[in-house]
């Protein structure tokens, strides 16, 4: 019988898996990279990836962005919107990743990943203010149909 990810990573296993998904990328990119998960050891900080589980039961791979009482605040890289996370939700994280289907490993402890990770804010803001345009328009297109009896 073949174990999940949670049930390997509660048994105290290392985990590699590949990656779902636009939200980490520039870092990491859907089916190309793969990341080492490991049971989270100690308290987790702002900045580690952290691998979690939502009650509908899809497994969500996010960088902590703030630590919070019993909580964290989560986001993804190429997200501008957060969600506060029980830190029981929390299964693992990442301590590693191969990128692109490559061989070379990169440690979260790296200096070249350290770099990385100083430039997430920035990230975060540009993403904010490329969105910013459309959530305005979208905005005003639901006031005038409310205005016109509409609906959404």
């Amino acid at each position: 019988m073949e174990r999940t990810i949670e049930q390997q990573l509660a048994a105290g296993d290392r985990v590699l898996s590949w990656t779902v998904g636009v939200s980490m990328e520039p870092l990491l990119h859907a089916r190309k990279s793969t990341v080492v998960l490991e049971p989270p050891k100690g308290t987790l900080k702002r900045g580690d990836v952290v691998l979690y589980r939502r009650p509908a039961g899809e497994y969500v791979l996010h960088r902590i962005v703030k630590v919070l009482d019993g909580a964290y605040r989560i986001r993804g890289d190429n997200c501008y919107r957060s969600e506060k996370v029980p830190a029981g939700w929390v299964i693992g994280v990442m301590t590693g990743f191969y990128r692109d289907e490559r061989d070379t490993y990169t440690s979260c402890d790296s200096p070249a990943y350290r770099k990385y990770v100083k430039t997430v804010p920035l990230r975060y803001t540009a993403l904010w203010l490329r969105a910013f345009p459309g959530r305005v328009y979208r905005k005003l297109q639901r006031t005038v149909n409310r205005k016109r009896g509409e609906g959404i």
